[in-house]
């Protein structure tokens, strides 16, 4: 059995009142007395099963959204990825293609890593990693279309100005997507 955090917390105030504040003590016992017995008709009524019958089954999907499952990358294709702006905040934009036949693409997950390519940089490729995000764009494909997408994001933390030349790397590496409506 779980009891509710605001049962926890009610206790300790009751018997912070009781202990600490002597001309407050009846309130903190009367309360105290009050949350015992709401506990105790709360674990009764479990017992009893009635909880069971007003909940919904646990673990069971209750929502359309239940429907949505993994979609695989080799199904769509993305093209002219790349970052706009200045962070404040930045966007992602590309062009997505739903080769599927029966998936709706609901959305994507694109890993995105800013470099600044300099003379001098420590790294032997020239380049350092300026920041690196995890991003997650929602696109709503239907199966055999195609669209342009724009999705604005911020990212976490201080971003260092860049000395060089900038090169993003932006890879797909998750989607999710609905089974198609048909329309007849």
């Amino acid at each position: 059995m779980r009891i509710a955090p605001v049962y926890w917390f009610l206790a300790a105030i009751f018997l912070v009142i009781a202990l600490a504040v002597p001309r407050l003590r009846p309130v903190g016992i009367v309360g105290s007395v009050i949350l015992v017995l709401m506990l105790g008709w709360g674990m009764l009524e479990r017992l009893r099963g009635k909880e069971s019958e007003a909940m919904p089954e646990r673990g069971r999907p209750s929502a359309p959204t239940s429907a949505v499952r993994s979609f695989p990358l080799t199904d769509f294709n993305t093209e002219e990825l790349r970052i706009a702006g200045n962070g404040a905040p930045y966007e992602l934009r590309g062009h997505v293609a739903n080769r599927s036949s029966e998936l709706r693409l609901r959305s994507l997950t694109a890993e995105i890593t800013r470099r600044d390519c300099y003379e001098g940089a420590l790294d032997p490729s020239g380049c350092v990693v300026l920041w690196q995000s995890r991003q997650w764009v929602e696109v709503a494909v239907e199966p055999g279309e195609s669209r342009d997408f724009a999705s604005q994001f911020w990212t976490r933390g201080e971003v260092p100005r860049a000395r060089g030349t900038i090169r993003d790397d932006i890879t797909v590496v998750a989607a999710d997507g609905v089974p198609a409506t048909r329309q007849e």
